[in-house]
């Protein structure tokens, strides 16, 4: 699904694209302070190298991925694309097992982004771009109980389930099952039923909307 960003914005490259599992968007001067997010992120510059903090690290490079729960923060002065992909994608699952990117990845990534953004109707190259990123490798998949509760929590209406009912669902102790929500998926249920919230959130942005509307 793709919805259009606020036009009044000069330094978006892109539309915001957003699809069950992710989102991108690309845009100049982004200077963020530290921060985490519920999904992981590939963070690229698409025409010079980014600065990246983490965990009292700085490193400088065309592409960085940031897993889920890591506090970061990213600095450029010019063109960046931000994928950002949820824990169960299979996408992000895959690219996690690329770290840390190689150099020829990094500039793989760079150029196709870069041609994304400057692309005329860019819809279908993001399509086969993510399809690419989920055939990079063949990572182990989800544990069968913690993908169905995924998958019950992203069509249920609201209210969600509850942990009671997800546990139960999955044949599980609530203390079980919630241990291995995070073992599987980097994150706690609760902050991925929130993250859940936002996407939904997302989906609704229409051109020219601001947060008040949108909430």
């Amino acid at each position: 699904m793709s919805q259009s960003s606020p036009a009044s914005d000069p330094r978006l490259l892109t539309p915001l694209f957003l699809w069950r599992g992710g989102w991108l968007m690309a845009r100049y001067g982004v200077h963020s302070q530290g921060h985490e997010h519920v999904g992981g992120e590939l963070l690229v510059g698409l025409e010079e190298d980014i600065r990246d903090a983490r965990d009292g690290r700085v490193l400088w490079a065309r592409a960085v991925l940031v897993p889920p729960g890591c506090q970061q923060s990213l600095h450029s002065d010019g063109p960046v694309a931000i994928l950002h992909l949820d824990p169960d994608e299979p996408a992000w699952r895959s690219l996690a097992l690329q770290q840390p990117l190689s150099a020829a990845h990094q500039q793989w990534l760079s150029d196709t982004l870069r041609d994304l953004s400057r692309a005329a109707q860019p819809e279908t190259g993001v399509v086969a771009f993510v399809q690419q990123l989920r055939q990079l490798a063949s990572p182990p998949p989800l544990d069968a109980r913690i993908a169905a509760s995924c998958a019950w929590l992203r069509d249920a209406p609201e209210p969600a389930p509850t942990m009671t009912h997800l546990a139960q669902q999955a044949g599980l102790s609530e203390s079980r099952f919630r241990h291995l929500f995070r073992e599987q998926m980097g994150v706690t249920l609760k902050r991925y039923q929130l993250h859940l919230k936002c996407q939904r959130a997302l989906s609704l942005w229409q051109s020219g909307m601001n947060f008040t509307e949108l909430a």
